[in-house]
């Protein structure tokens, strides 16, 4: 089985905001705004969520084929050969002449709160990767459609509903991009659609639906609730899943990517749902123990043990 990552590799710029970003903002007055806050701590890093849940995947010992577009410019390059340092395959990554490898820009505040502005660059060049080149069966890979280029977001979606290929929705800062039919068209077939609050929030906006119409579409729905864990949604039930203890909490950015890679992980050996977010909790809370989204390292033994306390739970493919 592969597990396919599709969506941004790009370099983060993390800074830390002391305060609150809403003791800044005036609720009446968003038409006018005009703000600044002081941040500091600035660092460049490796991030995307393409390169963010691959990069999670390779500390829990899986090869993630990651499929996205890059510049053919110093950063691209530096970033296909961190990725070859890992093991991973690049074959997938499609070098853009002329255009920038892509860039964020996100600050958080001491609540966790993130403003984000990105550059897409050399993101939105749609790539040239089919799933039929995989070997047979088709049906037995595995899948996540992040953000990244538009239409390779709405391309893959497709390849993967036709070619039975089982792949996890994650919208995210693109969902503003699209129009409700095509979230919702993109959504179809999917086997979970996964957003944090807010994000599920403007998706019910955009297309118009109530969660539970959204079970047309989409056989689950996963939303994290930051600090506060996270919830899984089915037809059937809904189960809230407890944010894992951490030792000390440094930077939230990237907790999500992390908790996606867990997930992935969980299901390509054959988990279940619950399972599978119940890890992906756990290999969130070792990403925001660390400054950047791919700072943290963690081992198989320090998974296990974590997420044993948290959930009373072992995982025989971890073991």
């Amino acid at each position: 089985m592969t597990i396919i990552c599709s969506g941004s590799l790009a370099y983060d710029r993390l800074a830390d905001h002391q305060g609150r970003f809403s003791d800044h903002i005036i609720a009446d007055k968003l038409d006018l705004l005009n703000v600044c806050f002081i941040v500091d701590k600035v660092e460049r890093v490796h991030g995307g969520t393409a390169g963010n849940i691959a990069y999670n995947l390779n500390l829990l010992g899986e090869k993630p084929l990651v499929v996205a577009s890059v510049g053919a410019d110093p950063d691209g390059h530096d970033y296909v050969a961190r990725l070859k340092a890992m093991g991973l395959p690049t074959s997938e990554i499609n070098l853009v002449e002329g255009q920038a490898t892509a860039g964020a820009y996100i600050a958080s505040d001491r609540t966790g709160n993130q403003l984000l502005f990105f550059n897409p660059g050399a993101m939105l060049a749609e790539t040239s990767f089919n799933p039929s080149s995989l070997p047979a069966p088709i049906s037995d890979h595995l899948a996540i459609v992040s953000p990244g280029g538009f239409s390779d977001m709405k391309r893959l979606c497709a390849l993967y509903r036709a070619q039975a290929i089982r792949f996890i929705f994650d919208p995210g800062q693109q969902i503003p991009v699209f129009s409700g039919e095509e979230l919702l068209s993109m959504l179809d077939g999917s086997l979970m659609l996964m957003t944090n609050q807010y994000e599920l929030e403007l998706f019910l906006k955009k297309t118009k639906l109530t969660k539970e119409e959204l079970f047309q579409y989409t056989t689950s729905i996963l939303t994290t609730l930051g600090d506060q864990g996270s919830c899984l949604a089915t037809p059937r039930t809904t189960q809230h899943i407890l944010a894992v203890p951490v030792n000390a909490v440094q930077n939230p950015t990237g907790a999500g990517d992390a908790y996606r890679a867990g997930v992935l992980a969980a299901l390509a050996h054959g988990e279940d749902l619950l399972s599978a977010c119940r890890l992906g909790s756990t290999i969130a809370s070792f990403c925001v123990e660390a400054d950047g989204t791919q700072n943290h390292v963690f081992t198989s033994v320090e998974v296990l043990a974590r997420h044993h306390r948290a959930f009373r739970q072992s995982l025989t493919f971890l073991s």
